[in-house]
């Protein structure tokens, strides 16, 4: 397993970490696989989605703020509302990997969504042959 370390900069960000990523599965020497990726923490995500518009990841985070409803948080820390749209988007994504390269769709890209920041989060990348 290959450990990423990155550092987000506000409360609710996509961090593209794709090339980080890619470094990990050319590194790990699985030409043919899958490459799973995932956060261990409670108040941060990992998804696929578009790197071609960034006005798609501000669509992202606007929504995600659209559904929280005014709940009466009872965790003390102030950041109920990271950890649960946390468990809504989910802790890992797995991508194919294919001649040694991510299998990602033309416009996709793997992010950090950082809920809970600014932060330095751990993003593990496991690889496995096929």
């Amino acid at each position: 397993m290959d450990v990423i370390e990155v550092s987000s900069q506000r409360r609710r960000q996509l961090v593209d970490v794709t090339t980080f990523v890619q470094e990990a599965v050319a590194a790990s020497g699985v030409a043919e696989g899958i490459c799973h990726v995932a956060v261990p923490h409670t108040t941060a995500a990992v998804l696929l989605n578009e790197n071609a518009d960034p006005s798609v990841g501000e669509d992202i985070l606007n929504a995600l703020a659209a559904i929280l409803p005014a709940v009466s948080w009872r965790h003390s820390e102030g950041n109920s509302d990271a950890h649960f749209l946390s468990t809504l988007v989910g802790h890992s994504v797995t991508v194919p990997v294919n001649a040694g390269e991510l299998a990602l769709g033309r416009w996709q890209a793997v992010y950090l969504l950082e809920l809970d920041g600014p932060r330095r989060r751990e993003i593990w990348v496991t690889c496995l042959r096929s």
